[in-house]
């Protein structure tokens, strides 16, 4: 099963402990955490590669909600490519019997996953997300929208 790093972004000032007051942590919206804040790099290691995305404009729980999409469309559909909603990076999946191929617009490698693999996906980068997210700005274990949010991917 491929893991996930998120690298928060020097640039982005939501990172700092100063750049965000307690409250507005505890505040922020999906839309807030979509487009605005907490940009990373992100390196997906699939067991062969590592597979780096580095954009100025790739919020950490976008991408993590791109994963949800991704598991989703491929659970009901077998195919599906999905984009960032900033950023615009995208990630092909398509299900060939009990594994997920995987392709990248941002790298040439193509990563083979077990079914059962896939499956862990969301909740893993998830998981890891909250943990960057929770590193720099303890406030926002109190964030109702991460809250639903882990409750929703099976995290809660």
């Amino acid at each position: 099963m491929p893991s996930f790093e998120f690298h928060p972004r020097a640039d982005d000032p939501s990172w700092n402990a100063d750049g965000m007051p307690a409250l507005m942590a505890r505040k922020l919206t999906a839309d807030d955490f979509t487009f605005r804040y907490f940009h990373a790099d992100v390196v997906i290691s699939d067991g062969a590669d590592d597979i780096v995305l580095r954009t100025p404009g790739l919020p950490v729980i976008d991408f993590v909600l791109m994963l949800v999409q991704i598991h989703r469309e491929v659970a009901s559909v077998g195919e599906t490519r999905v984009e960032t909603s900033k950023s615009q990076d995208s990630i092909r999946a398509v299900r060939r019997r009990d594994k997920v191929e995987v392709s990248y617009s941002f790298s040439g490698a193509v990563s083979e996953v077990s079914l059962c693999g896939f499956e862990e996906i969301p909740r893993s980068a998830l998981r890891v997300g909250l943990q960057c997210l929770y590193s720099t700005h303890e406030d926002l274990k109190f964030n109702n929208y991460l809250l639903n949010l882990s409750a929703q991917v099976g995290e809660g």
